[in-house]
């Protein structure tokens, strides 16, 4: 009875064994499906061989490790950038070569707006093909190229039109996201903001193409990002406040070539036909932030046709 016994038991513990083997699979698979195409997982998932130690108080969010450059980005805060009033300040940049622990460079950034404000390291930082690291103060962006360990010039968000300061906190950067060649970001109280890094040297604001005005407030934007053959790609990025979420929704599942003669009155409907090169009708729903699939019935008509059609049965 006992020989049954223990089989019996044995069997149990290979299935048991065996279930959750499955599972941890499944959710590293699961896991790896909802990064961006973009984002080199293993620079995400994995530590630097080396733990190397820092001088100075760091918050948890602003340490980064870029593995292919073997070197460690951060943030600190320590005794020479101490306020007898508002205590550490969070403003001193280092970055660290994690095969020696030698720090490379060492630069203090100017107090932001107070001393008891800290910088922050974007919130995504995906492509290491950029070398770019970015920064965000309480209403500008700093940038450091990683490759040549040098501070790129300053910047400051900006926007089509004038937007409205609610209250000294309007500005204020709340998300700031590297998404391939460029830094797409949402400002309290004023929306979106993008800007090219796509040139060394000559980083600039990103206008948006067409700007629907939601409320008071609220803003809808489309950027067109152009890609290096002459091609575009499309986004329409947007903060939920409640969920805390901020998502980049690219229109196009590759850059496309596209045609911008729209009349300028059009950029601020709310629904905007956009054309490709073989003049097939892109229709986009700026409230909604999203495009809309034009009936196969509808695809050869004028852009008016398709916007009365959506105006009826949007």
């Amino acid at each position: 009875m006992r020989p049954l016994m223990f089989l019996f038991c044995l069997i149990i513990c290979f299935s048991c064994e065996t279930t959750t083997s499955t599972q941890t699979s499944l959710d590293q698979s699961q896991l790896s499906n909802s990064l961006p195409k973009n984002a080199e997982q293993t620079d995400l998932a994995v530590s630097p061989p080396k733990k190397c130690a820092v001088a100075g108080e760091m918050l948890e969010e602003n340490e980064l490790w870029l593995k292919d450059q073997q070197k460690m980005v951060c943030i600190l805060a320590d005794s020479s950038t101490y306020d007898p009033q508002l205590g550490m300040s969070h403003r001193i940049l280092e970055v660290i070569d994690t095969r020696s622990c030698d720090v490379s460079l060492r630069l203090t950034l100017p107090v932001n707006i107070s001393p008891d404000f800290p910088y922050y390291l974007a919130d995504i930082n995906y492509n290491n093909d950029s070398k770019i690291v970015a920064i965000k103060a309480a209403k500008q962006v700093y940038c450091l190229d990683v490759a040549t360990e040098k501070m790129l010039p300053l910047l400051t968000p900006q926007f089509k039109t004038e937007r409205p300061l609610a209250d000294p906190n309007s500005g204020t950067i709340i998300r700031l996201e590297l998404w391939e060649d460029f830094l797409v970001g949402y400002a309290q109280d004023q929306g979106t903001f993008v800007f090219n890094l796509q040139k060394q040297g000559t980083q600039a604001a990103v206008l948006p193409f067409a700007e629907h005005r939601v409320n008071e407030n609220e803003f809808s934007s489309l950027f067109l990002l152009p890609s290096s053959d002459g091609k575009v790609q499309a986004i329409l990025p947007d903060f939920d406040w409640e969920e805390e979420q901020f998502v980049i929704n690219p229109v196009f599942q590759q850059p496309t070539t596209l045609s911008t003669n729209v009349q300028e009155s059009a950029l601020d409907n709310r629904f905007l036909v956009l054309r490709e090169a073989n003049d097939s009708p892109v229709l986009i729903d700026m409230l909604a932030r999203k495009r809309i699939v034009v009936p196969t019935a509808l695809a050869s008509e004028s852009t008016k046709t398709i916007l009365d059609w959506v105006k009826k049965n949007g």
